[in-house]
């Protein structure tokens, strides 16, 4: 039995997928480059805001190496500009992956150059004026929001350290002082560092999960997160390509991982 001649496509047709995936590609490409572009734009904007309210850029201490990051919980430098606070404090901003404003930070210029805080010169602290002054201008880089109503705005402390978290409807504003008794005999507590943490909503499908240092990690939008402590439901039960919604605080993308917790839009939630 003789088989029929195996018929080709015709050119045309193969010229015209060919094109059409050419175009698709090229759209797709096009959508990132302008992602990308809206992204540094943002990201522009707010440094060029920063500039004028921060004032002049750090520049590093000569013979003192930089810390350039925490290689048990980051995996890479955050995206950040840093700027002078006098001649000992230093402001660091922080950038998220989607280019907004995830943290602020108000320091010892020392800690940029060290993880520990004996390093710190114990004489340098900041005015209680330095506050309000340091949340009006976080404020004006990326908003606060309100006191949020009922929230725990506690202090907790270890030895003669003092440690406080304020909560607002947008951020978390913790700060560091450290008491002692001064040359009249009286205690005081001296201001030593302010953080701001911005909440961040996260909504998406469960991507990967796995089990580090007893617990179970969740892998949503490219992101690692984790509970605040072990044993909270959402992560334990969450499935792979299931939905959820987390809350997270001051993430950036060189996180190994982020501390969340749980939102809203679970389909672990709706299954209850």
């Amino acid at each position: 039995m003789m088989l029929a001649p195996r018929r080709s496509r015709p050119r045309a047709y193969n010229s015209s997928m060919y094109q059409a995936r050419l175009a698709i590609l090229l759209l797709l490409l096009s959508r990132v480059f302008a992602q990308d572009s809206a992204l540094q734009r943002r990201k522009d904007e707010t440094i060029a805001k920063a500039d004028k309210i921060f004032g002049p850029r750090y520049t590093p201490v000569a013979g003192k190496p930089m810390r350039l990051y925490d290689k048990q919980t980051e995996t890479a430098p955050p995206d950040a500009v840093i700027f002078w606070h006098g001649s000992s404090y230093a402001i660091e901003l922080v950038f998220a992956a989607d280019a907004t404003v995830a943290r602020i930070a108000l320091e010892p210029e020392a800690l940029l150059h060290s993880d520990s805080w004996n390093d710190v010169p114990k004489t340098i602290e900041l005015l209680s004026s330095e506050m309000q002054w340091f949340l009006a201008s976080a404020n004006a880089i990326r908003p606060l929001g309100g006191r949020r109503p009922n929230a725990p705005n506690l202090c907790f402390y270890s030895g003669p350290n003092r440690y406080c978290d304020d909560h607002y409807e947008l951020a978390n504003v913790s700060h560091f002082h450290l008491e002692h008794v001064n040359e009249q005999g009286l205690g005081e507590a001296a201001l030593k560092d302010i953080r701001i943490a911005y909440k961040e909503s996260v909504v998406g499908i469960v991507e990967d999960a796995r089990m580090d240092g007893g617990q179970r990690h969740l892998k949503v939008a490219g992101q690692w997160y984790h509970g605040q402590k072990p044993g909270v439901e959402l992560f334990d039960k969450a499935e792979i390509g299931s939905l959820v919604g987390l809350v997270t605080y001051g993430c950036t993308a060189n996180k190994k991982a982020c501390i969340a917790m749980p939102g809203k839009s679970t389909s672990t939630d709706a299954e209850q």
